[in-house]
Order: structure tokens, then sequence, then C-alpha cells
């Protein structure tokens, strides 16, 4: 038996209805398992990202800790330096499976990896077909639509708007912070121009800023808003609510590129209690879960997570209509940037912290873009 923990995508509590949708799919993991891992059997527990924490520290120290963890990889990284997991011995197979840049967001200052990539969350638009007939393709078609009294909901995490920084192809600047070089001129008008969207945006009356995903989905199913932007993992819920209703589409380009959305990589961590062979059969199902096989399976059964195998992202792209106009996953220079950012900051909580702080302050109008941008280049450098 292994002893599997997952936590929920957003902090949000952990509802019924929410662990009897997880059981349920563990069950069917379990099932379609039994001929990699004959006689497989899988306790699962499922936990809001605000208790995890504090819940496993008491499991661990008990000898009673679960064999795995499956979370974001921020939160995974988080629960690595709590001393929480071990790290995970990555064989040259994995590492030939999973895109080398999804393994950097999961590989610490010391070269620890503290967890295995397994699959992505992609970020979309969600809408309400009933409400709005055609979603926006770019970001001046949902100003415009904003003023005819559609109202949009995008959340205020940094994760959550890289989709708009790609846009102004803003992103470069950051990434020159973070490898310690001067962004250029260019560089630093596109991060100014990007943050000048996001203090406009905010201040019209139908484009709402909100803290979390959580609450857009709610709003949305409520009818309060009409477009949200929206991850791959809240579609179950979605389709549950909203049901032939709910429009699911890209996101707007902006005025320099099209949105490139980073993704959430879905990660597992290894526990700390496991005996022998409870490590063995975990690093036997962390093996076969990253084959192009599996990868391609478990996509299409569920229709929420995309690959980290590249092949297996190959054949997604084919098989789910439109799929290819949400992501790709080739070596776009974007996507690339994209997880670079999200590396530094799912691995340092602190700095997370801090540039939400200025993001904050941009949308909120207690800081100027071209404060804000200054003050990114800095806290990214490496000599800050």
């Amino acid at each position: 038996m292994l002893r599997v923990a997952r936590i929920m995508p957003t902090d949000e509590t952990v509802t019924p209805a929410d662990s009897s949708r997880d059981r349920k799919r563990l069950r069917s993991f379990q099932t379609n398992l039994g001929d990699v891992v004959p006689g497989l059997r899988i306790q699962p527990a499922l936990y809001s990202e605000s208790v995890v924490q504090s819940e496993l520290a008491r499991q661990t120290s008990s000898g009673l800790g679960p064999d795995l963890v499956m979370g974001d990889a921020r939160l995974i990284q988080e629960l690595y330096e709590a001393k929480l997991l071990d790290p995970v011995p990555i064989t040259p197979e994995q590492r030939n499976a999973i895109a080398p840049g999804l393994l950097q967001r999961v590989t610490n200052s010391r070269g620890e990896v503290t967890g295995l990539p397994v699959s992505q969350h992609l970020q979309l638009a969600c809408y309400d077909k009933r409400k709005l007939k055609e979603p926006p393709t770019t970001l001046e078609l949902m100003s415009k639509q904003s003023g005819e009294g559609q109202v949009f909901g995008i959340a205020q995490s940094v994760e959550d708007l890289y989709w708009s920084m790609s846009g102004f192809k803003a992103g470069n600047a950051l990434v020159s912070s973070l490898r310690g070089q001067q962004p250029t001129a260019q560089q630093n008008q596109r991060l100014v121009r990007w943050l000048s969207w996001l203090r406009d945006a905010s201040y019209q009356q139908n484009v709402m800023f909100l803290r979390n995903q959580a609450t857009l989905r709610k709003q949305l199913i409520g009818g309060q808003l009409h477009w949200i932007s929206c991850w791959t993992s809240q579609l179950p819920q979605l389709r549950e609510a909203m049901k032939d209703n709910l429009g699911i589409t890209s996101l707007p380009a902006g005025p320099a590129a099209p949105a490139t959305p980073i993704s959430k990589l879905q990660v597992w961590g290894l526990g700390r209690n496991s005996s022998p062979r409870q490590r063995q059969t975990a690093e036997e199902l962390m093996q076969f879960i990253v084959q192009p096989w599996a990868q391609k399976t478990w996509s299409l059964r569920y229709r929420t997570n995309y690959p980290v195998n590249p092949a297996a992202a190959t054949i997604i792209n084919r098989q789910i209509p439109g799929i290819e106009k949400l992501y790709i996953f080739k070596g776009n220079q974007d996507i690339k940037i994209g997880d670079e950012i999200v590396a530094a900051i799912d691995g340092n909580p602190k700095l997370a912290k801090t540039i939400q702080n200025i993001i904050n302050d941009v949308i909120f109008g207690a800081k100027t873009p071209a404060k804000a941008a200054e003050r990114l280049q800095t806290v990214l450098s490496p000599s800050s």
C-alpha cells in the first residue's frame, strides 16, 4: 500500500465533493496500474494548501507520513525545504523523458531535485456562452467589450498574469535581471508597457483583478463574471456546474505577441517515512508515469493535464482538437522565458512574495509602472 497525499491546486477548503472526485480518480489510476505494479493499493488523502505543511509535519514526526506527495512545483519545493520530503533520484530515462526546462523548475540552488514533474495544468480562458458570444482574441478587444458591459475576471498572482506579460514581450527584462545583466532600453520599455496595462485595466469598471482562481471560478458560475482566466485543473468543477454553457478558448494576444501562458507544473515528491518496499514501489511508479504511453493515456482520459514528455505532447496536440491553439510543446522562447521566471520564484518564497507585492502595488495604484519596473529588476538581480 502507498499512502498518497494530494494538495488542492489552489488554496481552497477541501469539500466532500472534492474528496469524492479525488478518490474516484485515484481508484481509476490504481486499477489501470494493475499490470505495472500488481497488487498496488493506494490510500489517498486530500489537503488544502493552507494546512498541508503542518499536517505532513505532524504525520512525519510520528512516522506515519505519506509515501508520495502530489502538488504543484512551488508547494513541493516548500515541503522539501521544510525537510518533509526526500530528494528524488532522477534516472537517465526520466531525464530524457522530461523537457529540460521543467526539470529546472524542481531543482534547487544546491542541485537537488525536489520532486518529479509528472504533468502540467495549462492556462486558458473560460467564459459563459450565454453572456459572451465572442470571447476576445486581443487585449484591445477585451477593453472594448468591457466598455460595452461584459465583465472580465483576472487572478492577480504573478503566475496567473504571465500570459499578459508575454503579450508585451515583457519577460525578457526580468530574465536579464535574473541573469545579472542590465536590461536593454527596449526590454525596460516593454516591461513598463505591460505594467501600465495592468494599472489601466484595473481602472476599467468591468475588469476585476481578484485574489485567487477559486473566487474567479465561483463568480463565473454565479454569473457575476462573464469571462475569466482559468486553468485546466478547474475544468471538472466548471463543467459540472455550467454544462454546455461553458466556453473554453485561448487567452487574448497582446500588442507585441500572442499570449504564451506558463504551465502549473504538477510534481510528485517522496515522503520520508516509506519502508524500503514502499520506496521501491513509489520509484517504480515514477519511472512509469513519465513514459509516453502513460503520459498520453492520462492526458486523454482526464483532459485536465498536459504531458511533461515532449513525445507524448506531440500526440496530444494531434488528438485533442484545438489544443494547438492553447499550447504547443516545443522550444518556444517565450515558454522558456516563463519557465525561467517561474523557476526563480518557485525556488524562493521570499522573492515570490516581494514580486507579488510590487505587482499588487501597480494594480491598486500605489506604485507607478516605471518605479515598479525598476524595483522588479532590482529584486531579481542576483546581487540583491
